[in-house]
């Protein structure tokens, strides 16, 4: 059988409701091809282990799927489907279980074999999560390390946008089918397009599987599974970010938490997994050192731009907590003028952040 048909009816296959990735393994493994699983007739079926009313499910859906006309579909929206039994299919994802057979993806295939880190937390963070989420995903681009999330609001989009800021590289995992019409949030569709530039979108679901629920608990463990670690940045007892850390240790990968605020909500999850043995994260150097991964570009390695008096003065009294412009206007002692002067200066240099409402933070 030719790759290009094993494609075609693997993706006919997984167009059946019922066959979850436990199901296409099993019908491969038995059959030894996509082609001959979709031929066969109901005996067949059974003696390769599913159950009759599953048989019954997919002999019905059969009579409803054209193979070819189904994969012209994604070859028109520009999708590519990879086998597990391809070269270029991610070797961490092979160790999990279940991995799924057949892999979707748009954009840069190379990205799929490098090392990579899975950044993940709640989608409510606090401005102490978004800056230790943009500084974390920021030293890990720089230091040639993919970052894995998954899109959704909050954590995931600070962790793309920062390694895209940094020209680094980043894999969305979606909860969908890879349509544009089925990116989601549609407030990330833009960042989505700007991904597969030098990164890539992929999913388990062929086209027509929009956003479910049981989609993400399932979705979190391609996240982990193609990472060499999961670092989970701002997280409560309940969040989909600690199942993605529980399947990290299943999967023996390793699990890193950014430390926080005893009397916030949004870091009880973070800190409970510290206290049950994950890595605490103060700085990239913490995840890099612990995975032994190259550092020959630190972020603090980078050329420091001199700083004039008065914009050293500011920087002493900035720090990574947000300070608004007036009470920076009363420690400095200066002009109001001139502390604006010289804050734009400071962003310009790359040495401080405007978050909004004159809120200022030191970068570096």
């Amino acid at each position: 059988m030719s790759l290009l048909d094993e494609k075609i009816y693997g993706n006919a296959l997984n167009l059946i409701p019922t066959l979850g990735p436990v199901s296409l393994t099993k019908l491969y493994n038995y059959f030894g091809s996509f082609v001959k699983a979709w031929n066969a007739v109901e005996d067949d079926y059974l003696n390769a282990g599913l159950a009759p009313k599953a048989i019954r499910e997919i002999i019905a859906n059969k009579q409803k799927i054209n193979p070819e006309q189904s994969f012209a579909e994604l070859t028109r929206r520009q999708i590519e489907i990879i086998l597990i039994t391809e070269k270029n299919y991610p070797i961490l994802l092979k160790e999990i279980q279940p991995a799924p057979p057949l892999l979707y993806i748009r954009g840069q295939k190379d990205v799929l074999n490098t090392a990579s880190i899975a950044i993940v937390g709640t989608r409510k963070m606090s401005t102490y999560g978004a800056n230790a989420c943009e500084e974390i995903s920021s030293g890990l681009a720089q230091n040639g390390i993919t970052v894995v999330s998954g899109l959704a609001f909050g954590v995931d989009a600070i962790a793309h946008n920062s390694a895209l800021s940094n020209a680094g590289r980043t894999i969305a995992v979606l909860a969908s089918d890879l349509d544009n019409f089925s990116i989601s949030p549609r407030s990330n569709f833009n960042l989505a397009q700007k991904i597969m530039e030098t990164g890539a979108l992929i999913s388990e679901y062929p086209l027509g599987i929009g956003v479910q629920k049981g989609n993400f608990i399932a979705r979190n463990r391609i996240i982990s599974g193609l990472s060499l670690g999961t670092l989970v940045v701002e997280a409560d007892s309940e969040s989909g970010a600690l199942i993605t850390s529980s399947y990290a240790l299943e999967q023996n990968r390793e699990v890193f938490a950014i430390p926080g605020s005893i009397f916030s909500p949004v870091t009880r999850g973070t800190n409970q997994l510290i206290k049950a043995g994950a890595k605490l994260v103060n700085s990239v150097h913490d995840i890099l050192d612990e995975l032994n991964l190259q550092t020959n570009n630190l972020p603090d390695q980078k050329i420091i731009i001199e700083t004039n008096e008065i914009e050293t003065q500011i920087l002493n009294f900035l720090t990574k907590e947000p300070l608004h412009i007036d009470e920076l206007i009363k420690t400095v002692k200066l002009a109001p003028a001139v502390i604006n002067a010289n804050l734009t200066l400071l962003e310009i240099k790359g040495r401080v952040k405007n978050l909004g409402g004159a809120n200022y933070v030191k970068v570096r």
